[in-house]
């Protein structure tokens, strides 16, 4: 069982900790670099870094390689963030943080949200 708290316990930010986790527990290898710009809603309090890792994580499975190909990854993005929003109210770091969800608290139910919406 992965845990995806230890990344972030480890100084992973929160999108990173989703990345790290989601490679770990799906043999994928997706550039955790990739992801590191996007903690702390990326920087500005803007969207949150788990919604933002577990969309990157989406894309990695569902995403398409050819503009003529349908973008499956549409479907999971749009039931990852309709989730995170239903429980919590908004996507927004800056938002969350004031509304009192911690880091540990979205990183964990976002990644939750994620496994069970790609299985």
């Amino acid at each position: 069982m992965i845990d995806v708290l230890e990344y972030h316990k480890q100084g992973y930010n929160c999108a990173e900790s989703i990345v790290k986790a989601f490679n770990e527990e799906n043999n994928s290898n997706i550039p955790v670099s990739i992801a590191s710009p996007f903690g702390t809603g990326m920087t500005v309090g803007s969207t949150c870094g788990a919604v933002t890792g577990a969309l990157m994580a989406v894309g990695s499975l569902k995403g398409r390689e050819e503009a003529t190909s349908k973008n499956e990854s549409r479907q999971y993005t749009k039931e990852i963030i309709n989730q995170v929003k239903e429980k919590y109210g908004t996507i927004e770091c800056l938002q969350l943080k004031k509304n009192g969800v911690t880091c540990d608290e979205i990183i964990e139910y976002t990644y939750n949200v994620l496994k069970e919406s790609v299985k």
